[in-house]
């Protein structure tokens, strides 16, 4: 049954979509996004996304003053630790390619901590920009190579120039108004400039289930495959001049897969062929993301009945849905603990968000609220020396289909 959007289809602006999956989180107290939207299918194009009540003006608010990037060594985009490093590293030997001048001017919007330019800094590139719509990482960027904005796709500093190459790197995916953001990429370019794009894959979600529905989160609203990005481009008029897929680490243990394409201007504005593809796979994502939410909202309930009254440590995104879609959301939580410093001295459902150091007295069971990051949080337990009772969840014994090894 199709209905009409609140939001227009990011790729072909169409209204009628395909309700696949409701999404619902608790937010902290003073969170300036929705508690929840419906994933669609665009009957017309075939792409998945967010149709979300959401405004362009709250995510702004959002990515200025909840950045999780404002923290290099809790966030990706940084290359602070060594798998995000890797990745950066990856990504610009990948740019290298497309951009083999080392006298080159290439933005990177979006940049996080700047750890991409820095990768690219060390291969020799010096005429480098980073724009983001946090403050704190323009700064941190500008004392690593030294030029960097506050600003977002739709409202970049008149002085920023023109490029030979635009980087959008795990931007897109975030982007309520991406029609408006990929038509300012136009002006941007010198005669011969390039976009690099790189999104996560979601015709391959179901490949690398980790967590319920780890893909649609707060953030994530946009759920591109290759065949998208390609459409979403040429009604632009950009055409694929490459592309590829990519498996990045998403922590120690668990695995992201992206793919990226590289655009130049020219692209035919014609009709598209639909994706027929995209919908099955994300319909195969619910699917394996279900099994796994009934099975931790199983042990949850467990834990509940020998213990009303938890800490929960982990304020991220599968907490806000475990807070929303299981039993969780009927137990009396004593404080949440997060390391990231951006969490922290807030409040989640009436409860202090507290940093580990802070937990010592606290007496009740321990709720590890991550699939991603229990190892790291067990070992940091333990060297507290906390004596409280840990809880894990179950883990996924869904298999990823031999990518995760290739």
């Amino acid at each position: 049954m199709t209905r009409r959007a609140l939001r227009p289809c990011p790729v072909c602006g169409n209204f009628q979509v395909e309700q696949l999956h409701t999404q619902r989180f608790v937010l902290e107290d003073d969170h300036p996004l929705s508690n929840g939207y419906q994933v669609v299918h665009c009957v017309a194009c075939g792409f998945v996304y967010a149709d979300t009540v959401a405004t362009q003006t709250d995510y702004d608010v959002f990515y200025a003053q909840f950045s999780k990037y404002d923290d290099p060594g809790f966030s990706t985009g940084s290359g602070e630790s060594e798998d995000d490093r890797a990745r950066l590293e990856a990504t610009a030997a990948i740019l290298s390619q497309y951009f083999p001048c080392i006298d080159a001017r290439l933005i990177d919007i979006g940049c996080a901590g700047g750890g991409l330019l820095a990768a690219l800094n060390n291969r020799g590139y010096r005429n480098l920009v980073g724009v983001d719509p946090s403050a704190a990482c323009a700064q941190l960027v500008r004392s690593k190579t030294g030029e960097a904005y506050t600003g977002w796709l739709t409202n970049l500093p008149p002085e920023i120039g023109t490029f030979d190459g635009v980087v959008l790197s795990h931007v897109l995916e975030h982007v309520l108004d991406v029609a408006g953001g990929l038509s300012a990429l136009e002006p941007l370019l010198r005669a011969g400039g390039k976009v690099y794009i790189e999104v996560p894959d979601a015709a391959r979600y179901a490949n690398h289930v980790y967590a319920p529905f780890q893909d649609f989160n707060t953030e994530h609203i946009n759920h591109f495959s290759r065949v998208c990005l390609d459409h979403a481009m040429a009604c632009r008029g950009f055409a694929a001049i490459g592309g590829g897929e990519r498996l990045l680490h998403s922590s120690p243990h668990a695995f992201t897969p992206s793919v990226y394409g590289v655009y130049s201007r020219g692209g035919a504005r014609n009709n598209i062929d639909p994706d027929k593809g995209l919908k099955p796979a994300i319909l195969r994502y619910i699917e394996c993301s279900g099994v796994l939410l009934r099975e931790i909202d199983g042990r949850i309930g467990e834990a509940l009945r020998s213990s009303p009254e938890l800490i929960v440590w982990g304020a991220g995104q599968l907490t806000l849905k475990l807070l929303a879609e299981t039993q969780l959301s009927q137990a009396k939580v004593a404080a949440f603990v997060d390391s990231n410093p951006i969490h922290q001295g807030r409040h989640l459902r009436g409860a202090p968000i507290l940093s580990p150091g802070a937990l010592h007295g606290y007496p009740q069971p321990i709720l590890v609220g991550t699939l991603l990051h229990h190892r790291q949080i067990l070992a940091q337990i333990e060297a507290m020396g906390l004596p409280n009772r840990v809880i894990l969840l179950p883990e996924s014994s869904q298999p990823s289909y031999g990518e995760a090894h290739a």
